[in-house]
């Protein structure tokens, strides 16, 4: 089964992101666009939770979406040196479910607390015949605390752990399998549901210019790289995948489709010409880190061998 079956196509999600670029102003960087406002750089990015969103309110975890929403906008940011500073959500349900909007409420503040930010407010709607279950967006305010810079041939790509498959692919999990369904030795419940881990830290690796760039590797998978890498090309190992990555592939999703689709057990790809360095601060502030290829000249991009881009 391919993404498209469960009724995502990536193709035309692209073609969207296209016609949306097209009327877009303001500065733009790999993952954030930003304006100047009294001398001082400001990105405004917006993200949700999207499809996992269901399966959070079957579990009873919508905690998670709270903190989802918020982190999921964090990471991509950081790629472009923003610091979050504060936040605002929109959180949709259907009838009967006004009570539950209190919990994705205590996540988003869980999260905003961890990364020192404040909410300013939000917006919940009550959205019969649109919604069907639950909707999690949140909108970050951030402001420029470090600087990227070009990534160069023979620079390192460095993996930054993640603790699932984060909120991407939930469309396709959700027709594979059942939350009570047995995987990785838990229930799918525990292992596919992790909250999203949060790379907020890899603003000091930049300001501490051990890191030049960073891909947050979300929706499409391993093709985000080619945002920060531009027209390099680069060949990864990850080494052993995560035992979920293997318990979906057993349930018939193609390779190519998996690293185009998942992460893999790698949330964020760091670029550096200081491995071991960016490596050791990174475990410092406690990213599970580990160096995973090298950055080429041209050609395509290659992740255990399966082009991605």
């Amino acid at each position: 089964m391919r993404y498209k079956d469960a009724g995502v196509d990536l193709s035309k999600h692209r073609r969207i992101h296209e016609a949306a670029s097209a009327l877009l102003g303001g500065r733009a960087g790999a993952y954030a666009r930003w304006v100047e406002v009294g001398g001082t750089e400001v990105a405004l990015h917006v993200d949700g939770v999207g499809t996992k969103a269901l399966w959070l309110l079957e579990a009873g975890r919508l905690e998670t979406a709270g903190w989802d929403c918020v982190v999921v906008n964090v990471n991509d940011v950081v790629c472009d040196g923003f610091k979050p500073v504060a936040v605002v959500d929109y959180i949709a349900l259907s009838p009967g479910l006004e009570e539950r909007a209190v919990e994705i409420l205590a996540g988003v503040k869980k999260a905003i607390d961890a990364m020192g930010a404040v909410l300013l407010g939000g917006e919940t709607a009550i959205m019969p015949d649109v919604v069907n279950g639950v909707d999690a967006v949140c909108t970050v305010l951030a402001v420029r605390e470090a600087s990227t810079s070009p990534i160069e041939p023979g620079d390192y790509a460095i993996g930054l752990e993640s603790t699932g498959p984060h909120a991407n692919g939930f469309s396709l999990l959700r027709r594979l399998f059942r939350l009570d369904d047995k995987i990785c030795g838990s229930d799918a419940a525990e292992v596919l549901l992790a909250p999203v881990a949060s790379y907020h830290r890899v603003l000091d690796l930049m300001k501490e210019g051990l890191v030049k760039a960073a891909a947050h590797i979300t929706g499409g998978g391993f093709s985000k790289l080619r945002r920060v890498l531009g027209g390099l090309g680069a060949e990864l190992q990850l080494g052993e995948l995560p035992c979920w990555a293997e318990a979906v592939m057993r349930r018939g999703v193609p390779i190519d489709e998996m690293y185009k689709v998942f992460n893999m057990g790698v949330g964020m790809v760091l670029f550096s010409k200081h491995p071991k360095e960016a490596v050791r601060r990174a475990e410092d502030l406690g990213l599970s880190a580990r160096v995973i290829g090298r950055v080429k000249p041209e050609g395509p991009i290659l992740v255990d061998g399966i082009r991605v881009g």
